[in-house]
């Protein structure tokens, strides 16, 4: 019984993690709507600027979400 609350308390931890990275990617400096982990990201493909690395608090303050391909 100890193990089953233990394994279901890990489960629930890990099912809500998100990356220890601090940095995100989006396209270009203006114009993004979201904001990717990975640089490979199927959401970036279409970008045409350069790709930035920014902080995920500065992408969160220009009002950027997450890529749905992300979550």
């Amino acid at each position: 019984m100890k193990y089953r609350l233990l394994l279901l308390l890990l489960f629930v931890s890990l099912s809500s993690f998100q990356p220890l990275e601090n940095n995100v990617y989006i396209c270009g400096p203006t114009g993004a709507k979201k904001y990717h982990y990975k640089e490979n990201c199927r959401g970036l493909t279409a970008c045409r600027h350069e790709i930035t690395k920014v902080t995920i608090k500065q992408a969160q303050a220009y009002g950027l979400t997450l890529c749905g391909w992300e979550d």
